[in-house]
Order: C-alpha cells, then sequence, then structure tokens
C-alpha cells in the first residue's frame, strides 16, 4: 500500500473537498483501496490507500498532501 496523507485546515470545507477529491479520482479513474478521514484538533487529516505508487504520488501532489513511509510510521 501506498498511503496518502492531505491535511485540511478549513473544517467548513469537507464536504466541498471530498467532492473535488472523488471528482478528481473519478476523472483519473484511479481507485484507492482506502478512502477516510478523521477530525485532529482544529484541522482533518484524509488518509487515501493506493495499491499503485504512481498514483498515490499524484494525489498527493494535486491534493498538496504526502506520501506516508510505512517503515517509519510502524517505527514510532
Amino acid at each position: 500500500m501506498f498511503p496518502v496523507e492531505v491535511s485540511l485546515a478549513e473544517r467548513d470545507k469537507l464536504v466541498e473537498t471530498i467532492e473535488a477529491m472523488r471528482t478528481w479520482l473519478d476523472h483519473k479513474r484511479f481507485e484507492p483501496a482506502v478512502f477516510r478521514y478523521s477530525f485532529a484538533h482544529s484541522w482533518i487529516l484524509f488518509q487515501v490507500d493506493f495499491v499503485i505508487e504512481a498514483e498515490a504520488a499524484e494525489f498527493a501532489r494535486a491534493f498538496g498532501g504526502k506520501l506516508v513511509d510505512l517503515g517509519r510510521r510502524m517505527a514510532v
């Protein structure tokens, strides 16, 4: 898996952001394995996992996110 994390500081943009992500994914014909979000302090954290690394990298670039290094995350 290649997880991408995207932070959203504006909580009132949740629905708009999900719609934008879904539209983008549909247009690219990318199918993430996991799409979830959680509320963390004053922002929203999206985690979108892809099976294909190139799709994960493109999604991260499009939405200002970052690829998560699973090796580092597991070590913490």
